[in-house]
């Protein structure tokens, strides 16, 4: 028998998927599990996505394949240096332009699936979680889109606030209510579907077509999550995920806590820790991490510039000039929070290395030239050892590739063997000289 807690906290529950509206698979809030101990070595991938391009001459490196030189943009990146392939040449092709066209076919190639949940869907089957997607202020002001897709039309906006990502990864409540207090009955022997059978049935009877659809999917999804929680067995320690304060104001309406400018640098950290500890628990294998989105109306004070990061990367023809300075300042101070994320998987000891040592990282963006809006040479950026596969500390340059090769051959040393993924007019296959396997 359920008690009256469990049928409170389902309730909230329901309103909750009624008020989003739309919800990504695996975003529903979870049920209290035993997490993994820390996880042996397996190979993991992340997506980092930094909005609005670059100016390419102040990104790419100068010089060959082991000795070069970083130019401003990507300057803070020296001390882990050793640790990044820089890809140069990669063109994306196909798809729509500008800004929404560009986010849409970063990870999806052009296609109907982004890369991200595509890996979570075959390597994400004996984890909690097929993938997880995080933001920082990534649905504030958004117009533009995602980068995650689970199929055509479908995006999956990220979570932006990180105590309700603690809550649903780890199972565990962190300023809030958990879903399961209150219970009598073990939470692992209790389906929260099945003792939600007539209030889910009086939701679908709410909801037009679309929507129906939608929740049977977000359904299926959560059903899928419980078969994995029952087996999953030990417990993961959070003990030291440290959220500084931060809480989220309730009377906070627009923009919601987690949206303001002040907090825009504390919830990047959140997210990053809360990424690293899941991955290092095998809760998840696939991560992704948006930092705000495209036509990025985020502002950063303490850089010392006081326009946001779009307007910044309208710096015209000059590369030298003061908008152009800029924005050169706001994507060093992104390269500086991709750093802290490099070290903090440095810092993990795992089997004779560390947790970068089998963990890939994937920076993107949407753009290549902010200023020209177009989709040329794009700024990527590969970071770890991918379980060996990738020999680090390159600059790989290339002559206008399709970038879906870059996608392929991430694939390809995730385990997934396949040719294409998305747009294969430029050919099929991976990028050459990248990864060993």
């Amino acid at each position: 028998m359920v008690d009256q807690g469990i049928l409170k906290s389902r309730r909230r529950f329901l309103q909750g998927l009624l008020a989003a509206g739309s919800i990504a698979p695996f975003a529903l809030p979870n049920i209290v599990r035993p997490a993994f101990a820390e996880a042996a070595a397996a190979k993991r991938v992340i997506f980092v996505y930094v909005p609005d391009g670059c100016i390419p001459s102040q990104w790419h490196p100068k010089g060959t394949e082991f000795d070069f030189t970083l130019p401003e943009m990507t300057a803070s990146l020296e001390p882990i240096k050793k640790h990044c392939v820089f890809i140069e040449g990669l063109n994306m092709y196909a798809g729509g332009p500008t800004h929404e066209g560009g986010i849409r076919k970063v990870l999806t190639g052009a296609g109907d699936v982004s890369l991200d949940y595509f890996l979570g869907t075959k390597i994400g089957q004996q984890t909690p979680h097929a993938s997880l997607h995080l933001g920082v202020a990534t649905t504030f002001q958004n117009g533009s889109g995602s980068m995650s897709y689970l199929g055509k039309n479908r995006p999956i906006m990220p979570d932006d606030n990180p105590l309700n990502v603690f809550n649903r990864v780890f199972g565990k409540s962190i300023g809030g209510e958990n879903i399961w207090q209150g219970a009598t009955a073990d939470p692992i022997d209790v389906s929260i579907l099945d003792t939600m059978l007539a209030d889910l049935n009086d939701l679908r009877g709410k909801l037009g077509n679309t929507e129906k659809a939608k929740l049977d999917t977000h359904l299926e999804s959560l059903r899928e999550l419980e078969k994995r929680i029952k087996t999953t067995p030990n417990v993961c320690n959070t003990s030291d995920f440290n959220k500084e304060g931060f809480k989220v104001d309730p009377k906070d309406y627009y923009p919601k806590t987690y949206h303001k400018e002040q907090h825009f640098r504390l919830i990047g950290k959140l997210q990053m820790d809360l990424m690293v500890m899941a991955l290092a628990c095998d809760m998840t294998r696939v991560a992704s991490l948006m930092w705000s989105h495209p036509v990025s109306p985020a502002k950063i004070a303490e850089t010392g510039v006081s326009i946001n990061n779009h307007d910044a990367s309208h710096y015209g023809n000059n590369p030298n000039g003061a908008l152009a300075k800029n924005f050169i300042k706001l994507k060093r101070w992104f390269m500086e929070r991709l750093l802290y994320l490099v070290n903090k998987l440095k810092s993990r000891p795992e089997g004779s290395g560390t947790m970068l040592d089998n963990t890939l990282i994937m920076v993107c963006s949407e753009l290549g030239d902010g200023a020209r809006h177009d989709h040329k040479n794009m700024p990527f950026l590969l970071i770890g050892g991918a379980g060996g596969d990738l020999t680090t500390g390159r600059y790989l340059k290339y002559k206008e590739e399709a970038h879906t090769k870059l996608l392929v051959s991430i694939a390809n040393t995730m385990g997934v063997k396949l040719d294409k993924f998305g747009y294969d007019g430029h050919g099929r296959g991976g990028l050459p000289s990248l990864f060993k396997s």
